[in-house]
């Protein structure tokens, strides 16, 4: 599990500076400043759920693995905010 745990991380890790990189070579301008706002602000609402309800899954279930909780913290955290932000480029 802690191989699983340590490669999930790291894979996420590549992804979100992907596409990090990705998107900072896109212009400047309102929209993507707009863009870039909602994403992080959905993403910040999408990570507080998630950890609302893995706090309570984990405190209910204490015989739930505390690696599971992290790995998908660390999923929804990253992958939020890059689907976010591809939701909103397509939206808006």
């Amino acid at each position: 599990m802690n191989d699983l745990l340590r490669w999930t991380a790291l894979i996420s890790l590549a992804v979100y500076f992907l596409v990090d990189f990705l998107d900072s070579r896109r212009v400047e301008d309102e929209r993507e400043k707009l863009i870039q706002l909602k994403a992080l602000e959905l993403a910040h609402k999408v990570t507080m759920g998630a950890l609302t309800i893995l706090a309570a899954l984990y405190a209910f279930h204490p015989g739930t693995d505390a690696q599971i909780v992290i790995l998908t913290m660390i999923a929804v955290a990253l992958y939020g905010e890059v689907a976010a932000k591809i939701y909103f480029r397509m939206t808006l």
